[in-house]
């Protein structure tokens, strides 16, 4: 047994319910439930890792009552870390404050910031500003970090000390205040819906074609050529999952997460990944 089985067992004990990735990736397991199988069964748990100990890691937040503040570094273009941080340098010590809680390094030079969460933000991410989201859904937490080696990543996790209600503060209320406010933000204006200045490119249209959805019975065409698209302009395979995960959100009703897998490794694997 590795130290993310290890991981897995005490955030068990915390009450706190995870579930199998695939090993080196955010994907879930191949034929899984995702989030769905999220358990702190501590039987459920040894039986995944006596079947692969590479498993990666993942905590259901809904499921566990816990919300995570996301710090996202994109190509030197958006700087999560700095923008949060200015903000609450901004806004005095009680907001410093906040961040006297469980945190966690991750891949790319950000940070997850975990909190306890007793209101229904339901389970989407919500854009916070640039570079900051809140997550209510789900998190990769073992490994925290991804090193990539050779042709492929190597897992490790970065804690210094294990996730657990004791080091985790409530989350505030003004981060709450926050959220709600940009969830009212992110409700368009009827009076917008067909605002299209200058002509409309191609990266355009796939970007509409990211929020239209699809109904029942055109769905897996409609993820299918989605990510096939989204390949062909050179996006990376990890935005790429989660901007499929997006799309079939707005679909009607959303496919199974076995089945966006299905969808996304096949055209992985027509690309050259793995």
């Amino acid at each position: 047994m590795n130290n993310t089985f290890n991981v897995a067992q005490s955030l068990a004990e915390n009450g706190i319910k995870v579930y199998p990735l695939s090993p080196g990736s955010k994907i879930p397991v191949a034929s899984s439930h995702g989030e769905h199988d999220a358990t702190n069964n501590p039987d459920t748990i040894k039986s995944w890792f006596n079947y692969n100990p590479n498993f990666n890691l993942a905590i259901n937040l809904q499921a566990s009552g816990l919300a995570v503040i996301d710090l996202d570094k994109h190509n030197n273009t958006t700087d999560g870390v700095q923008n949060y941080s200015k903000y609450l340098l901004n806004h005095g010590n009680n907001y410093m404050d906040s961040l006297k809680t469980y945190t966690e390094l991750t891949p790319r030079g950000g940070v997850h910031i975990f909190y306890k969460l007793n209101h229904d933000l339901g389970n989407k991410d919500i854009q916070l500003m640039p570079g900051v989201e809140l997550l209510t859904g789900k998190v990769t937490i073992a490994p925290s970090f991804i090193d990539k080696f050779n042709k492929g990543y190597i897992a490790q996790y970065q804690g210094y000390q294990t996730l657990s209600r004791e080091n985790v503060q409530p989350l505030p209320d003004w981060i709450i205040e926050l959220a709600t406010e940009a969830q009212q933000h992110t409700t368009k204006p009827a009076a917008q819906g067909n605002y299209q200045p200058g002509q409309k490119r191609w990266t355009g249209r796939l970007l509409d074609e990211l929020v239209h959805g699809a109904p029942k019975g055109d769905r897996n065409n409609y993820l299918t050529q989605l990510t096939g698209k989204m390949f062909h302009v050179g996006a990376d395979s990890d935005s790429i999952y989660n901007l499929l995960a997006f799309a079939n959100s707005n679909c009607e009703p959303p496919l199974p997460d076995n089945e966006i897998n299905s969808i996304f490794g096949s055209i992985l694997k027509k690309n050259g990944g793995h």
